[in-house]
């Protein structure tokens, strides 16, 4: 080994270059200058050459290098050799295939979640405090192949629109046709009359609109029912104008951020359902609405594949550093500084998901496609028989390096990341939370990623959004997204749909379509 003189052309790896000196004879090509020295001095005896792409193996370089015997390229591409001439020379020729295949295939899906996402743009949108100074980022694409389809392009009559809303992951046509039929039929009118006690019936419905959160779904309430912008009141004023309209407010559209809490419902003697443009529930008074009879509906299901494509974008932007890595292009730092650092795979991690409901399994069922073994933890040990359940979130943090929050938010999961949870997960460990910001305690978050106890996190949901802690505006090992889990074009208007769905049928005496209350 010791007799072998290998010529390294340029600085790729450390360990490499470790390995190198320590086995063999080696020669740096660039601490000689000009390179011509070099090879007048050791050509002769050099038998290997250790290359990568940026450097071409031509037949100028194998002239100066008569005793040539093998080059070694530190990649799979090896368009950079002159494969002709070495076969001439007889000259053997090795790459590095198999062994980047799932580094290069992880890439591959988070380049193309974050751009479908548009994560780094939203990453320097949340560093730039550009969330709590212009609000909401910018809906963005779907990733999934599933195409959602709207109400109104399933069905022309409105009688039938709440039957169906989706061609992915929703509740079956048979479901709703059996809830259906437990209701009396209806008695037969002319198509004329029917849909003209139809408009009629939804205009009379008063629906109080508390922040403006996607335009399309204000559009459609406005057109179909009596709206109410509660923003059109001044904040300082927003009492008396509730109680001007309180008789007329017969249903609530809110959101995770802005909902129905005990003084909203108080104040609405007339208020008969709240429609909730978000999964989350938690901003509701379940407790209240039931005691007074009051429906609660929310949108599943439509949004599971976008938030669950976002968990693992964020993952992967986490462990590969994409956002960091887009900052350093194009602050033109590869070229004045050279390659950047290196990060840490993806595939084959072992990956906690705290609560496999609709979310959480469909994150699963994602990583499974990287060869990540699966373990959960939630209040129920369910027969799962490929993933693995633990009893605690410490145990399931201690066995997982990358842990996933996706359970709902209440009083037993608020804080359920603490820092007992962040210390078993550990300083190469990696949090995604794509539940809400209240699951994770906050300040124990930010400490542990400045003290280094924390690998990393990928944070698309935080405690007082959108104030997200300027401490972790600087640091380079989170990635940061202004709760953008559901924000995509084609999941907004499938939201709305379910909200309007909701409405129309709770108007009509018809079965809601999710109805939590």
């Amino acid at each position: 080994m010791d007799s072998l003189v290998v010529l390294l052309l340029y600085p790729v790896n450390a360990y490499l270059e470790q390995e190198l000196d320590r086995r063999f004879s080696l020669l740096r090509l660039w601490e000689h200058s000009p390179p011509d020295s070099l090879f007048h001095a050791h050509g002769s005896t050099i038998r290997a050459v250790v290359g990568y792409p940026g450097h071409k193996v031509d037949a100028a370089l194998l002239d100066a290098l008569p005793s040539l015997d093998i080059f070694s390229s530190f990649s799979v591409g090896i368009d950079h050799v002159d494969l002709a001439e070495c076969r001439e020379r007889g000259i053997r020729v090795t790459h590095t295939p198999g062994v980047l295949t799932d580094d290069v295939a992880d890439i591959a899906v988070g380049l193309a979640v974050a751009a479908l996402r548009r994560i780094p743009q939203a990453d320097r949108y949340v560093r730039a405090g550009s969330w709590k100074a212009k609000g909401d980022y910018t809906l963005t694409t779907r990733v999934g192949l599933s195409v959602t389809l709207s109400l109104s392009s399933l069905n022309k009559s409105t009688s039938a629109a709440y039957f169906s809303r989706s061609v992915h992951r929703c509740p079956s046509t048979t479901q709703r046709s059996a809830a259906s039929a437990s209701h009396p039929p209806q008695p037969h009118l002319p198509p004329a009359v029917l849909a003209a006690a139809t408009a009629t019936a939804m205009e009379s419905l008063g629906v109080l609109l508390l922040h403006p959160m996607n335009a399309y779904l204000e559009q459609e309430l406005d057109r179909r029912f009596r709206l109410i912008r509660l923003w059109d009141s001044p904040p300082d004023a927003r009492a008396d104008f509730l109680r001007s309209n309180a008789s007329a407010i017969r249903a609530v559209v809110g959101n995770a951020g802005y909902n129905a809490d005990s003084a909203l419902i108080d104040a609405l003697p007339s208020l008969e359902i709240v429609a909730s443009f978000s999964v989350g529930i938690d901003r509701v008074d379940l407790a209240k609405c039931r005691e007074r009879g009051i429906r609660v509906t929310n949108t599943p299901d439509v949004l599971t594949d976008d938030v669950a494509d976002l968990a693992v974008g964020l993952a992967i932007a986490a462990l590969r550093k994409i956002p960091q890595a887009d900052r350093y292009v194009r602050a033109g730092l590869w070229k004045a500084k050279g390659d950047y650092t290196l990060t840490t795979r993806f595939s084959g991690k072992r990956v906690g998901i705290i609560g496999l409901g609709r979310i959480g399994l469909a994150v699963a069922t994602r990583v499974e496609a990287f060869d990540c073994p699966v373990n959960y933890y939630q209040r129920t040990k369910k027969e799962y028989p490929n993933y693995t359940y633990y009893p605690s979130v410490v145990e399931l943090a201690a066995n997982s390096d990358v842990l996933v929050v996706a359970c709902p938010l209440n009083e037993q999961t608020r804080h359920i990341v603490n820092r007992e949870v962040i210390d078993a997960l550990g300083p190469k460990g990696v949090l995604i939370n794509i539940g809400r910001g209240p699951h994770v305690d906050e300040p124990e978050l930010v400490s542990a990623l400045v003290e280094g106890r924390l690998g990393g996190a990928g944070l698309d949901v935080f405690e007082d959004e959108p104030n997200v802690p300027e401490a972790l505006f600087t640091l380079d090992n989170v990635v940061l997204v202004p709760h953008v889990g559901s924000g995509t074009h084609e999941t907004r208007q499938a939201m709305a749909d379910l909200v309007l769905g909701n409405l129309e049928a709770h108007v009509l005496k018809k079965p809601l379509l999710t109805p939590v209350v």
